[in-house]
């Protein structure tokens, strides 16, 4: 197996808060993090960052979600591409690696960071508080076209990191389902349905990603979902 690694360029933690976008109800987030010192080592346990919250545990979180990782690759790319000006931590991700993207990792991938291991369980789901929290129109429903979304991380074994630690992977079972190939299929399952079928049997798949995708399967979906849209409302609003 080729030496596939990335350096980590910040790692973010958040605090929730009420978020008023002027468009629906405020609603409690902890999409905006802080960098966390660069020589400053931390804790990560199962469920994530030991100092990191988060403010909707129904759809964030959880052993499947423990960190949330994103590529300053697709930084680079929506600036120059799409002529943004965006800030670091835009996406609400926990890390920012420098030389991987979504096209480079797998569902199952194993990559070891400092003491911990973490395994790849399935592409970011991307909904309409990155446009909310950022205020830049569309810049969900972009990310999700694109097929830039960065991907969750559970993790097999516990210890610190630093922002000066590298992700190498160390085992890699399923080099046909990156997560850029399973956003793809997700988005267009019309016309992936043999592909979808495939992706199902990964047994890394997180289960509710799994959920997710088996209806899209069912329905032959195609786009983004109206969770994504700049204009959702949740139920209770």
């Amino acid at each position: 197996m080729n030496v596939i690694k990335t350096n980590i360029k910040h790692i973010y933690c958040g605090t929730v808060e009420e978020i008023n976008d002027g468009k629906r109800k405020q609603y409690p987030s902890a999409y905006r993090k802080k960098k966390i010192d660069p020589h400053k080592s931390l804790f990560v346990n199962n469920l994530g960052l030991i100092d990191d919250m988060q403010g909707d545990k129904v759809n964030h979180g959880g052993a499947d979600k423990a960190v949330c990782v994103y590529s300053q690759k697709y930084y680079d790319f929506f600036n120059n591409i799409h002529s943004l000006e965006l800030p670091e931590c835009t996406f609400g991700e926990n890390i920012t690696i420098l030389d991987l993207d979504d096209s480079d990792v797998c569902i199952g991938d194993r990559f070891q960071c400092g003491e911990v291991i973490f395994e790849v369980s399935q592409p970011r789901q991307p909904c309409w508080k990155i446009s909310s929290v950022t205020g830049i129109k569309n810049l969900t429903s972009l990310v999700v076209k694109e097929y830039k979304t960065g991907f969750y991380v559970r993790v097999i074994q516990e210890g610190f990191i630093a922002t000066d630690d590298t992700l190498e992977l160390i085992s890699r079972n399923y080099p046909e389902f990156t997560i850029e190939f399973v956003n793809q299929c997700s988005f267009n399952a019309k016309d992936n349905q043999e592909n979808i079928k495939k992706i199902l049997t990964c047994e890394k798949l997180a289960r509710a990603y799994y959920e997710s995708l088996l209806k899209r399967y069912k329905f032959k979906e195609h786009g983004i979902q109206n969770w994504q849209e700049d204009e959702y409302l949740s139920n209770n609003e």
